[in-house]
This record gives structure tokens, sequence and C-alpha cells, in this order.
């Protein structure tokens, strides 16, 4: 998620002309065409190519109600995984708790040691965290297991690689997890439906998340957006260059690059779990639950906070 661009002006100005650079290129390129056209006409005394003003302020106006419907549209999802994850966020830590405060030996009878309990508590909150892995992975199309091989066992991590949706899996051997507990009278009847519930929205949260990773925006919309943009950038100088001579090259150019950071602010918008600076930063939410939940259970090994990185120009992110 972008915290910051660079405090320094001229890093900011450099930055956004160098990622824009070949856009930026066209528009100069399209522009220069238009006004030259237009005074090779004027000198050599043959009619050049221009356009009225009011169709092309039509067609910009028409771009701008597009645009601005297709990026509401799009910050809508990136708001959405955004909640989403606030909930994985809040269920985790309720998780944690209640595996944590409701598993004991009273119910037991005996029959079931501390060392026992702190296993169950131990084994329960690792593969909490493995999950968490796992669905950043899975939503972001990785296959990097470093994380998971400090909470899974080789043997786990060899049984869940051949499954298709890995996170699911993961959250099945869970509640499996769980029931043996209840099966041993680790906890009992009322403890065990409050993690159910748990386990229940959480299963919840990860195919929220994958709704929004698996559903495509519309493609018309990306496409339609696409054309009538281009045919906005061809036609504006050719409006422009009877009225402002020379000066509807900046001008043009100006106009065309403010309606492409529209369009492409939508674009980046509209899929949120990339890993880019603008998406939603679920390694940081991920690494900021796993050190909540270690806390719970006293680990003597706690990871440090993910820290912002420090991009291209000064921009400053979290991923």
């Amino acid at each position: 998620m972008l915290i910051k661009f660079s405090d320094n002006p001229f890093k900011q100005v450099i930055g956004i002309t160098f990622y824009n650079k070949g856009s930026i290129t066209l528009f100069i390129l399209i522009s220069i065409v238009a006004t030259v056209q237009y005074k090779f006409g004027e000198i050599f005394m043959f009619r050049p190519l221009d356009l009225p003003v009011v169709p092309v302020s039509i067609l910009g106006g028409a771009l701008a109600i597009f645009l601005g419907f297709r990026n509401n549209s799009a910050y809508d999802r990136w708001w959405e995984a955004r909640k989403i994850w606030g909930g994985i966020v809040n269920a985790s830590r309720t998780f944690g708790t209640f595996i944590i405060s409701f598993s004991s030996t009273e119910f037991s009878n005996g029959n079931i040691s501390e060392k026992e309990v702190k296993k169950w508590r131990e084994d329960l909150i690792h593969r909490h965290v493995a999950w968490l892995y796992a669905l950043k992975m899975h939503l972001r199309k990785l296959n990097y297991w470093e994380h998971l091989e400090k909470y899974l066992s080789a043997k786990e991590i060899e049984e869940i690689r051949k499954y298709h949706n890995k996170p699911t899996q993961l959250l099945h051997k869970q509640s499996m997890k769980i029931q043996e507990g209840y099966d041993k009278k680790i906890i009992e009847d009322f403890r065990h439906m409050e993690l159910a519930s748990v386990m229940k929205e959480l299963l919840r949260l990860q195919g929220m998340s994958e709704r929004i990773k698996g559903t495509i925006f519309p493609y018309y919309y990306n496409y339609f957006t696409i054309v009538f943009l281009w045919l906005f950038i061809i036609c504006l100088p050719l409006a422009l260059v009877p009225q402002m001579s020379w000066g509807a090259i900046p001008m043009s150019v100006a106009i065309s690059f403010v309606f492409t950071i529209l369009e492409k602010a939508g674009a980046t918008t509209e899929d949120p779990f990339e890993g880019r600076a603008s998406d939603t930063p679920i390694s940081t939410i991920t690494r900021n639950i796993e050190i909540d939940l270690l806390e719970m259970l006293k680990s003597k090994t706690i990871p440090a906070p993910e820290e912002p990185k420090t991009g291209k120009f000064g921009v400053r992110y979290i991923d």
C-alpha cells in the first residue's frame, strides 16, 4: 500500500515522468504531427486536418464519466479487500485468544497432561500462521514455502503441496485438530462450538478474498475505456491547434496525461492482491498477525514487523 511519494518535489516529477515516459512520448508525437500538418496546410495553401472543439469536448466529458464510474468500481474492490483482511486480523486474534484460554486439563479427569495441552495449542497457532502465509501465496499465485517450513512439519508440507487450494486444506486440518481436542477433553462442548464458529468465519473471509481475486473486472469496461481514451487523445490536438497554434502541443499533452493517469489508477486498483505498491498490504498484515499470535504463545522466536519499503525516487510503501 502506497504511504507517500517522495518529500522532494523534484523527485516526484522525475518519478512520475519516468514511469509514464512511453505514454508522454507518444502524446508529444501525436501533438507534433497534428500541429505540423496544420502549419503545412497554412503554408502550402491546402486544407489541413482539424476538428471542431465541441464534439471533442463532448467525447472528453463522456470519457471522464466513464473513467469515474470504472475507477469507483475498482476502488470498491480495493476497499473490500482491505476490509476482508481487517476481518482476518480480528478473527485471527479471536482464534488465538480462544485456543489459549479455552484449552485446559480440567475437563479430562487427569487423562491429559499440561504438556499435551500446550502442544495442542502450539500446533493450532502455528498452523494458523501457516494458513495466513499460504493464503497470501494463493492470492498472489506464488509458490515458495520458507515461511511454512517454520510452522509445519515436512510431512505436512508434502501432503499440502498436492492440493490445488492449500489454504482450504489447512483450515480443514485445523478443524480436525479442534475436533481431536474435543475428543480428548481438552475443550468441552460450548468451547468447541465457539471455535467452530471462528473457523467458519475464517473460511468465509478466505472465500471473499478468492472471490475478488477470481472475479475479472468486466472486459468491456477495460476495452472500451482504452478505445475511447485513445480516440480522445488523437482527436484532442486536432481540435486545439486551430485555436492555440504551437501552444496546442503542451496543452494536449497535459490533458492527455491527466486522462491516462486516471485510467491507469483504475487499472491498478481493480486487482488488489498482486503485491504492487498500490495494493492491499497482505504481507505486512500477515506478519502483524504472526507477531500477535506468537506473543500470545509466549514464543521465544518472534519476527520483527515488516518495515516500509522505499522504491525508486523516494516512494514509500508497505507490501
